[in-house]
C-alpha cells in the first residue's frame, strides 16, 4: 500500500498521455486557433510595449525649456492640454493595416489606436498665456518664462 502511483503503460511502450497531448497539440495547431493565439500574442505585444517620452530641459536667465524629441511623429499627432502646475502631452498613433490576397482582395483590415502621454510638471506657477510651444523637425520646444531671481556674485 505505500508504493507510490504509477500510471499503467500502454501496451506499444508509449506513455499513457502520449495520445492525449498529440491531441491536444494537433488541436492548438489547427489555423483558426493558431490566429486567434497570433492575435493576441500581437494584442499583448502591442498594449504592454514601454511607452515612455523622454524631455530634456534646459534653464536659462530668461526661459525655461522643456524639449521633447518626436523624431517619427507629426504635429497632428500632439495634444498639449494645459493644467495650473504642468502639461499633459499626448501623442496619437493611427494605423490601419490590410491583409489581401494574391489577387488583392482584401481579406482583414485593421485599425489600431495608440495613445502615449506624458506628464510634465513646471519648476514654478506660470500663466497659460505665457507657456508657448513650437514643433520644428521632430522636436517639440515648450517655453516658459523664467519667474527665479539670479543674484549676480561679484
Amino acid at each position: 500500500m505505500n508504493q507510490p502511483f504509477q500510471p499503467p503503460s500502454g501496451g506499444d511502450g508509449e506513455h499513457p498521455l502520449h495520445h492525449l497531448r498529440h491531441m491536444i497539440h494537433q488541436w492548438l495547431d489547427e489555423r483558426p486557433w493558431q490566429k486567434l493565439l497570433e492575435t493576441l500574442d500581437d494584442y499583448f505585444a502591442q498594449t504592454f510595449v514601454e511607452a515612455y517620452i523622454p524631455i530634456e530641459v534646459k534653464e536659462t536667465k530668461r526661459e525655461y525649456q522643456i524639449i521633447v524629441r518626436l523624431p517619427e511623429t507629426k504635429r497632428e499627432q500632439i495634444s498639449l492640454q494645459w493644467q495650473d502646475d504642468g502639461l499633459q502631452l499626448f501623442i496619437d498613433h493611427y494605423e490601419t493595416i490590410e491583409s489581401a490576397d494574391s489577387h488583392g482582395h482584401v481579406y482583414e483590415r485593421r485599425q489600431t489606436r495608440r495613445r502615449v502621454a506624458r506628464w510634465i510638471p513646471f519648476p514654478y506657477p506660470v500663466a497659460e498665456h505665457e507657456v508657448k510651444a513650437s514643433f520644428h523637425n521632430g522636436s517639440l520646444v515648450i517655453r516658459l518664462p523664467q519667474k527665479r531671481k539670479y543674484i549676480d556674485i561679484e
